[in-house]
């Protein structure tokens, strides 16, 4: 089995926190919580990234875009080798941002879209379930690459007002784990049941991930959120280490070859 050395002997990923953050109930599962990982994780916080300013403004303004760049380059600061974000609408900086900043950054459970959609049948849709179905769309598909082929054959399913997730969010209300849960599971079968061809499902808010296994068990197909997403980030970034061969001398020995295992001409 392959394995990281210990977390302490790893170099930490940064993650950009956001202005409304630093009292939601973060339990394993969630990003910041450094429990969800192998690997260790330093923060920055991010100047006026409001829910208003990163959710509901729309398309960024370069002003804005500046103070995610300076929150980066603190990370680089403090050692970070690689970014990821608190918030999947922040898929619109990825485009703008990397070119801007020094080290890799994984801005959204979004990126994964593409790699998802390569996975599934032509027939079948990728449904994303987000905080916010309103304001998510063009801008943040467009920012982590998505093509057009590809974002036609999106559903998005978005949290309801007065329900936990955007309650715990906006309203600062208690953080039940099981309430919560229901609600995404509910969220699921909601697409389903509108969408019978959904495929899979990418879970947009980085709240989501502590709910990915009742959704998966709930409706039997694939869910891929934040954490899927960053555990596969950051195993590019420091690749993991295999057991030692105990079979190595076997390897040393030459092997025969017939012709099916030879190109023309050899």
């Amino acid at each position: 089995m392959s394995k990281y050395p210990p977390n302490q002997e790893l170099p930490p990923l940064g993650a950009l926190c956001l202005d409304y953050t630093e009292d939601i109930h973060r339990p394993p599962g969630d990003p910041l919580n450094p429990d969800s990982f192998e690997f260790p994780l330093v923060h920055a916080f991010v100047k006026d990234a409001t829910v208003t300013n990163v959710v509901f403004s729309g398309v960024y303004d370069d002003e804005f875009i500046a103070k995610f760049v300076e929150g980066c380059n603190e990370l680089e600061r403090k050692g970070a080798i690689g970014v990821i974000t608190s918030c999947g609408f922040l898929a619109q900086l990825q485009s703008r941002i990397s070119g801007l900043i020094n080290i890799p950054i994984a801005s959204s459970s979004l990126l994964q879209i593409p790699s998802v959609m390569a996975l599934l049948p032509p027939q079948k849709k990728l449904a994303i379930l987000t905080f916010d179905k309103d304001n998510l769309g063009k801008a943040q598909f467009d920012g982590v690459g998505i093509p057009e082929e590809y974002q036609k054959r999106l559903v998005v399913y978005g949290a309801k007002a007065g329900k936990p997730l955007k309650n715990i969010i906006i309203e600062g209300s208690g953080y039940v784990a099981e309430d919560f849960e229901a609600e995404m599971v509910e969220l699921a079968q909601e697409a389903l049941a509108d969408t019978p061809s959904v495929g899979a499902f990418v879970l947009e808010c980085t709240q989501m991930p502590p709910t990915a296994k009742a959704i998966q068990k709930a409706t039997g197909l694939p869910v891929y959120n934040v954490v899927t997403m960053i555990d596969w980030f950051y195993s590019g970034l420091v690749p993991k280490t295999f057991p030692e061969d105990p079979n190595k001398e076997e390897g040393y020995k030459t092997k025969k070859r017939s012709a099916k295992e030879k190109g023309p001409g050899n």
